[in-house]
């Protein structure tokens, strides 16, 4: 089925926010479609983050349009809104765990929250799963500052996956790693595409998660989506906003 047919995840249409003087989205249009993975590639600043704060409304925005699997976001209650987030996976920069938790308390916690396990044998099922695609099984009773930065980065991506996400939002995922623990977490995030057949949003600005784990690339320049393609499409454009990224290629 083309992607003409299809009915994205996400569609984002005229998407526009502004802080004071300074417009980072200016009319930002996007699709997601099921299972695949979509790079945002911008500059640092550039407005990365704010998008995908904008899907989830952690801010609001100022113009435009946003569909989550099928639901206008602008127009949802708490109630609703809290339960489409149930369906969203967001890995923040920082793992975002908490110091005083282990690992298992750690994954624990959105259960609770979520009311996702109702007994002790339903959690520690849901947390040896998570643990096992992460690769981290061993890591239970560990707190966060006795694991890697790599290591945290996998706990935070696995205290996402526990509530069953159909969708992840990725922000820099490689970011402070060094070259072969990023490369550890793309392929990571490629086999829990495969495993989970999630649907992904990655904010980044390497070009090696751009060539390793992108279905599909959009350039995020001035606010806009300026151009799309998949890696060897923008590294054949002669658009010099694009070559720009791939110089040092």
């Amino acid at each position: 089925m083309s992607e003409e047919n299809k009915e994205p995840v996400i569609r984002i249409r005229g998407l526009c926010k502004s802080f004071g003087e300074n417009h980072v989205l200016r009319e930002f249009d996007l699709d997601l479609y099921r299972g695949e993975n979509v790079m945002v590639l911008g500059k640092s600043g550039s407005g990365k983050s704010v998008l995908i704060k904008c899907i989830v409304r952690l801010l609001t925005t100022d113009a435009g349009r946003i569909d989550v699997l099928g639901q206008n976001v602008a127009d949802l209650d708490q109630d609703a809104l809290d339960r489409l987030r149930v369906k969203i996976g967001f890995l923040f920069q920082s793992s975002a765990l908490y110091d005083s938790m282990t690992v298992q308390e750690n994954l624990e916690f959105p259960l609770r929250r979520h009311w996702m396990a109702t007994t002790k044998g339903d959690t520690d099922a849901l947390v040896d799963e998570v643990l096992t695609a992460v690769g981290l099984a061993h890591t239970r009773n560990m707190y966060p500052s006795e694991l890697s930065g790599g290591m945290r980065r996998r706990i935070g991506l696995a205290r996402t996956l526990i509530l069953k996400p159909e969708i992840m939002l990725y922000d820099e995922p490689t970011t402070g790693l060094d070259p072969i623990t990023g490369k550890e977490i793309v392929e990571l995030i490629l086999q829990l595409q495969r495993t989970y057949n999630t649907s992904s949003i990655i904010i980044s600005h390497d070009l090696n998660v751009a060539k390793l784990a992108a279905d599909r690339i959009a350039v995020l320049y001035d606010g806009r989506n300026h151009l799309e393609g998949t890696y060897q499409q923008l590294l054949a454009s002669e658009d010099p906003l694009v070559k720009q990224f791939f110089i040092f290629m």
